[in-house]
């Protein structure tokens, strides 16, 4: 039997339970029923991917249209919205970490527990991987309409702050931290942390809506170019390179959201967020349509062509399409100063603006604003009531089902030593092992000349 986070019966309750909340809200109880449902189903969505099952959550999400918010009409809002449900959810959480929860840390800059706020904070977390995980699907994309706009300004600023911790040192060593580091809180590196895990995931969303740019709206796709200037964004990705850094025992990698000692022939593998970041870079600047409002002036040309010299042998013989796009950059490079490109620009041109991030403001101020916010959030975030703290937390911990999670890493663990021992034909310690039933083997391939087996009768 199939583990699962979300039970198939459960599913279409929990998609359907799932609405936005404003600032306010956050950390109520209906707050917490509708994070936990969040939980489980970006796990589910992951566990979907990773197992190559049919992607039920996705679907779901999809033919229920979730992704766009049906038009509501309720107290806490001054007018119908049909704003898309999770990005107002990274929106609203976005906001509360750094309008709200400053105010909330005056009060009491040593709060007795901290697990509610960085359950919120890992809320936005959840979101985003939840997202990450549904948009690789164009149809996906199509259903998020016009909150492809506010999801294209949320990447653009996640990706800008990846940068940010890295250039300010975040991956360095403990023995170079600087002093600012040594005395930050607990509750601050946490915040950091998930600013990195967050920025990452949205690398993956910015390289999905390159994709499919042509299936998501006009505005949200122009925005990439003329707003944000996202192949700019990306050629300072590659510069930094967030998704390595180097340590006492050698270089790690980002992996599964988490950090790996690599070695070996693994030096010259390019990871996940890189060849997404490529990508992402080629399909802007392939897609005619969009450079049309892409003024390749000669600051631009200079840092674009900067990549090039990235683009080793070893990354183009994994992936070949990028042949084309080192061709491109070297012609950037070496070309004029653009005065062609311009002219070809346009700026009679309407387009949408993002709405989502300013009616959360909004609604703020109707309220009296984020102080107001916090005051009314202190009995919940600043609670001194040692019952209701364990009750929440083993709530909360229910919730994350860390047991099923640890079951599922063992087995693809084992999955995994299990396929390189077939692949070498050797273990861990260097025993010769059959390649196909993985038994102890003598006896070597006299074609091939690499894979051992146990006896003819396997053969």
């Amino acid at each position: 039997m199939m583990s699962n986070f979300v039970l198939p019966e459960e599913l279409s309750y929990f998609i359907e339970s799932i609405r936005p909340f404003q600032l306010v809200d956050i950390g109520s109880t209906k707050w917490v029923d509708v994070h936990e449902m969040i939980i489980k189903l970006s796990q589910q969505a992951i566990l979907e991917a990773a197992e190559h099952r049919e992607e039920e959550v996705k679907e779901f999400l999809i033919s229920r249209d979730k992704l766009k918010v049906h038009a509501i009409k309720a107290q806490h809002y001054l007018h119908i919205s049909d704003f898309q449900v999770l990005i107002h959810e990274a929106y609203s959480i976005f906001l509360w970490k750094t309008r709200v929860l400053p105010h909330l840390l005056e009060i009491d800059p040593n709060p007795q527990a901290t697990f509610l706020i960085y359950t919120v904070l890992f809320h936005e977390a959840a979101v985003i991987s939840l997202l990450d995980t549904t948009l690789f699907h164009v149809s996906a994309c199509e259903a998020l309409q016009d909150a492809a706009i506010d999801l294209v300004d949320y990447c653009a600023l996640a990706v800008a702050q990846v940068i940010g911790l890295v250039s300010m040192g975040y991956h360095e060593n403990q023995s170079k931290v600087d002093v600012d580091e040594a005395v930050l809180s607990e509750l601050e590196r946490q915040k950091r942390d998930l600013i990195y895990k967050i920025g990452m995931r949205c690398i993956s969303i910015l390289s999905y809506l390159a994709e499919h740019a042509d299936s998501i709206p006009l505005s949200a796709s122009r925005r990439m170019v003329v707003t944000h200037d996202v192949p700019w964004l990306i050629a300072d990705l590659l510069q930094f390179r967030p998704w390595q850094r180097r340590t006492n025992k050698g270089l790690q990698r980002y992996i599964d959201e988490k950090w790996l000692l690599v070695q070996g022939d693994d030096l010259n593998k390019v990871s996940k967020q890189e060849a997404q970041s490529w990508f992402c870079m080629r399909e802007l600047l392939f897609n005619n349509s969009l450079m049309t409002s892409y003024e390749l002036n000669e600051e631009r040309r200079k840092h674009l062509s900067k990549c090039q010299g990235l683009l080793l042998e070893t990354i183009l013989d994994q992936l070949p399409p990028l042949v084309e796009l080192k061709q491109y950059l070297c012609l950037l490079g070496v070309a004029g100063n653009g005065n062609e490109n311009r002219k070809q620009k346009s700026n009679l041109l309407l387009e949408e603006l993002p709405e989502i991030r300013e009616k959360l403001i909004a609604e703020c101020e109707r309220i009296g604003g984020f102080p107001v916010v916090a005051q009314k959030q202190e009995e919940i975030f600043l609670c001194t009531d040692k019952d209701k703290i364990c009750e929440i937390a083993k709530r909360l911990n229910t919730a994350y089902n860390t047991d099923l999670l640890a079951e599922l890493e063992e087995t693809a663990a084992r999955a995994e030593k299990t396929s390189e021992t077939v692949e070498t034909g050797k273990d861990e310690a260097g025993r010769k092992k059959c390649g196909k039933c993985a038994s102890n083997a003598v006896k070597k391939c006299a074609n091939c000349k690499t894979t051992y087996y146990c006896s003819r009768s396997v053969i």
